[in-house]
């Protein structure tokens, strides 16, 4: 059994990245939000990639970011609520951990 550590924001953000990989190839029968889940699926991409090198605070502000730019398009959908989530799990551990609101790690 794999352990799942739920206050490693790096581990999250790969935890979402790989349930919007899979939700992606899931819908298949619905190409327009499959044109929706690749595009939100690139950026979550390239903030995981970053993830290491950049503070939580960044982490977090990026995928704000990420959030508002694919509202429009998502707002509802199962995927688009895990990001929601994702996004308040972050804050908690942030809260939790003491991060500077600067972004210093």
């Amino acid at each position: 059994m794999t352990f799942i550590d739920w206050s490693d924001p790096e581990e999250m953000l790969g935890l979402l990245t790989e349930y919007v990989a899979d939700a992606r190839n899931d819908a298949r029968a619905d190409p327009a939000r499959v044109v929706l889940l690749a595009a939100l699926l690139h950026d979550l991409t390239e903030l995981s990639r970053l993830s290491e090198a950049i503070s939580l605070h960044e982490t977090m502000e990026r995928l704000r970011r990420i959030h508002e730019s694919h509202a429009d398009d998502l707002s509802g959908d199962p995927v688009f609520l895990h990001v929601e989530d994702c996004i308040a799990e972050l804050d908690r551990i942030r809260g939790e951990s003491g991060e500077a609101v600067d972004g210093e790690r």
